[in-house]
């Protein structure tokens, strides 16, 4: 009988060792679901916050592009503007000087909204002012003679002698000589206060002058002259023609003078700028 009790007692205490183990199991394996539930709800709210970011980046980059795309319209636009502007008046001038040879381009690197022309014409001469107003004026407007020109472009009509007019420079010999870029070299001279430095090319002549009384420097005139007559050309002439630069540039000073022949006529291109001249003269027709 005692026994049976002990044996009793022994089965009592292993059945309830075995619930202990089953409900530690059920409890490990309730934590291990709860986890996995909990890393599958924040991979969920992971890629709604990635969408969410995607999406706000393709919005931003949608409205980056278009503002890019915006901008690039409104200054193709304004470039357009500028451009038909000179392209009007140009028409215009032919229309009111028949023959006379005219540039597409106003050479300007800013202002081309508010250029202003105006021309007086003779029967010996057509002149051919370009400026920059305040505003946009039309063709010969009275008001656009109180502006400073950048530009003036000058057609003599039935010239009988152009060499007169056009001053070409034969070379000098017996000057010093000065290495201008490459090959090319120049000669250069001292005279009432002023250095001249003398190069040629072709049927051009070309020099520059310095003040030495404003320790002024002809060389550097000299090459950037030598550069834009390599990237722009200059006009065909069968006659000499001349090329003459003062040191130094600012409005209306006109420092550049640029003088050849066409048929029976001479050409002078006079501006504030050698670069705004030469972009001129490349469009000339």
């Amino acid at each position: 009988m005692k026994k049976n009790r002990k044996n009793l007692a022994l089965l009592l205490l292993a059945a309830s060792l075995l619930a202990g183990c089953a409900g530690q199991s059920n409890s490990q394996s309730s934590q291990s679901s709860q986890a996995k539930s909990e890393k599958k709800a924040e991979s969920k709210a992971s890629s709604k916050s990635a969408a969410k970011s995607a999406a706000s980046s393709a919005v931003s980059s949608t409205k980056s592009s278009s503002s890019q795309a915006s901008s690039k319209s409104a200054a193709s636009s304004s470039q357009r503007a500028d451009a038909n502007r000179m392209g009007t008046l140009t028409s215009q001038l032919r229309v009111k000087l028949p023959g006379m040879l005219l540039p597409a381009a106003d050479g300007l690197g800013q202002g081309s909204s508010n250029l202003n022309i105006r021309y007086t014409s003779s029967s010996s001469q057509n002149v051919v002012y370009y400026s920059v107003g305040n505003s946009p004026l039309a063709l010969n407007d009275s008001r656009i003679a109180s502006e400073k020109p950048y530009a003036v472009l000058t057609e003599k009509k039935n010239v009988a002698d152009a060499s007169s007019l056009i001053n070409y420079q034969e070379p000098k010999t017996g000057l010093p000589a000065v290495k201008i870029a490459g090959n090319v070299t120049g000669t250069e001279e001292g005279a009432a206060g002023s250095t001249y430095l003398q190069f040629n090319q072709g049927q051009w002549s070309f020099v520059v002058r310095a003040s030495n009384v404003q320790g002024q420097k002809p060389l550097p005139t000299a090459q950037k002259l030598l550069s834009l007559y390599q990237q722009y050309g200059l006009p065909d002439t069968a006659a000499k023609s001349s090329v003459q630069v003062d040191v130094g540039e600012s409005l209306g000073s006109l420092n550049t003078v640029i003088t050849w022949a066409k048929g029976s006529s001479v050409y002078q291109l006079k501006a504030h700028s050698t670069e705004t001249a030469f972009k001129m003269l490349k469009s000339l027709n």
